[in-house]
């Protein structure tokens, strides 16, 4: 398979960002400069010219304690949210987000939407096909983890699943637009794997497109809570590659090389580096929100709409791209 072809045959060119930017100078920072600091200097010369010494000191002080908290304001402004409670993190130790899915209706356009702003996507003729599921997904790829846009291929065989898994919530998420259902869905993996350490409730999934004797475990509270992000744990088998560095990448034998090319996007995006996602209606002290919550790179948090932010690199590159209505995502470089 030919580069070309790993990227729906896309120059790289025409992958390139050319909207949705939105960079600038803290507006604070900007005031305090521009208007500020020259009254404080105007009022500390004409106090020192009646020697007024401690007036003056102190004037200085409070505005520079002004200066600080308005720059500090606008620091927190653009971080992301800190992780949760010891308690949190306590529940969530061994796990971590292996991938994460959005439920869609309209594929290439939400497809279309992440490669106009620079993401490669996997060929749609290497996606997975969830063989009696009746789901479908397109994928793009990153060195820790990746995401996947899944949908239904197969009303039919969506609803056999369902009466055979009533426990599961693949139906109630792939009606998202009517119902109200949080898209988003969670997939962790777990260090040294014991589905018996599985921190909430847990419904056992096995289907015909994986291995004999494997399943993954979704959380019982996905079906029944449906404005909270779904989440299951994944078994070791199907746990997503990781590579530290783009270099890395040379690791995936030569058989497979045309792979390579799926991890590099145009716009620079190697890594995820936080995920948060706002939901409609969050209970924080549910074993699985609480689960969530207490892995490093994500936040769950209650909100007005559903909203998924994915961070990339620390946000190095310092830009944003909010890709709604087409998909319920702001993506930060």
């Amino acid at each position: 398979m030919s580069i070309d072809s790993c990227v729906n045959d896309r120059s790289l060119i025409s992958c390139l960002p050319s909207t949705g930017l939105h960079l600038g100078p803290s507006d604070d920072a900007y005031v305090w400069q521009r208007e500020m600091k020259p009254i404080a200097s105007t009022i500390f010369i004409r106090l020192m010219h009646h020697s007024n010494y401690i007036l003056s000191f102190a004037l200085i002080v409070l505005l520079s304690a002004c200066q600080g908290g308005a720059s500090r304001q606008n620091t927190d402004a653009a971080t992301p949210p800190a992780s949760e409670s010891p308690q949190a993190l306590a529940i969530s130790e061994g796990l971590s987000v292996d991938h994460f899915n959005i439920w869609v209706t309209d594929p290439e356009k939400a497809k279309k939407r992440l490669m106009d702003i620079g993401f490669t996507a996997v060929p749609d003729s290497l996606s997975e096909v969830h063989h009696g599921q009746g789901t479908t997904g397109r994928y793009f790829n990153f060195l820790n983890g990746y995401l996947e846009l899944i949908f239904v291929n197969d009303s039919a065989e969506l609803q056999e699943n369902n009466k055979a898994n009533p426990e599961l919530d693949f139906t109630a998420r792939a009606d998202f637009g009517k119902n109200g259902a949080s898209p988003f869905s969670i997939a962790l993996k777990m260090k040294d794997y014991d589905p018996e350490r599985i921190p909430f409730q847990k419904v056992r999934y096995h289907q015909s497109w994986m291995k004999e004797g494997v399943a993954i475990y979704a959380a019982k509270r996905s079906k029944t809570h449906l404005n909270e992000p779904s989440v299951f744990v994944v078994y070791p088998e199907i746990v997503a590659d990781h590579f530290e560095t783009l270099a890395d990448l040379q690791k995936i034998p030569e058989e497979y090389a045309f792979w390579r090319e799926c991890f590099k996007h145009p716009n620079g995006a190697q890594r995820v580096t936080r995920i948060n996602i706002t939901s409609t209606d969050v209970d924080r002290a549910a074993e699985t929100i609480q689960t969530l919550n207490g892995i490093d790179i994500l936040t769950v948090q209650r909100g007005p709409a559903h909203l998924m932010e994915l961070y990339f690199d620390d946000q190095v590159q310092g830009q944003s791209f909010d890709l709604r209505p087409e998909i319920p995502i702001v993506i930060y470089l």
